[in-house]
């Protein structure tokens, strides 16, 4: 397991919810027309969206590459 994927994942995950809850307060404070207002609502959930996936793909990395990289430098040692 590698432990600053992990942690990296963990701070990419918490950013994006981060994101979305201070998009959700200031959301009613803004003046915009409703296609405008639909279009920032778009684009912050495609933010929100990156960010949870790569803190996911992060996470999934962290857990798997060192325990397939420990695999196939065993297969690599002469019998």
């Amino acid at each position: 397991m590698n432990v600053e994927l992990i942690a990296l994942g963990v701070l990419v995950i918490a950013l994006g919810v981060g994101v979305l809850s201070l998009a959700r307060r200031f959301y009613p404070r803004l003046e915009f027309g409703t296609e405008t207002m639909e279009t920032i609502r778009l684009l912050t959930a495609l933010i929100v969206g990156l960010l949870v996936l790569t803190g996911l793909g992060l996470i999934a990395v962290g857990i798997v590459v060192p325990s397939a990289a420990a695999h196939a430098s065993a297969s690599l040692r002469p019998r």
